[in-house]
């Protein structure tokens, strides 16, 4: 049976994630404060993520690694193909799409959010 104080504990966790995820997307881009908050908690994410490794976890090798390489690599293809087109307008870059995408502040601190929820998983590998 399910303790109900652990269920309590994750909403509360989930909450001031996302209440610290509104607070650090408002800061302003390229502070010094909004470095801090993004390292910051990027850090504990990487700490609590480490805490709760997996047990019988595989160690990864080039096969797992391979798919997001050539993943990268296509995405830097398409954003230097796109970068030299003209019209600009025409041809965005991925940085333009994803700016487009993060326009609001809500938008930010969603992906603030999965930015560190990835960030756990990885550590917890």
């Amino acid at each position: 049976m399910n303790d109900p104080r652990h269920a309590i504990a994750g909403v509360a966790a989930a909450l001031a994630v996302t209440a610290y995820a509104w607070w650090a997307v408002g800061l302003p881009a390229f502070s010094a404060a909004a470095t801090g908050a993004v390292v910051g908690a990027g850090a504990v994410a990487m700490v609590a993520g480490s805490r709760a490794k997996r047990r019988g976890r595989r160690t990864a090798g080039a096969p797992r690694v391979l798919p997001w390489l050539a993943l990268a690599g296509l995405l830097a293809t398409v954003q230097l193909v796109a970068y030299t087109q003209q019209p600009r307008d025409e041809h965005p870059t991925l940085s333009s799409l994803a700016n487009a995408a993060l326009d609001s502040h809500a938008a930010r601190a969603a992906a603030f959010v999965a930015w560190l929820a990835a960030a756990v998983e990885l550590a917890r590998r």
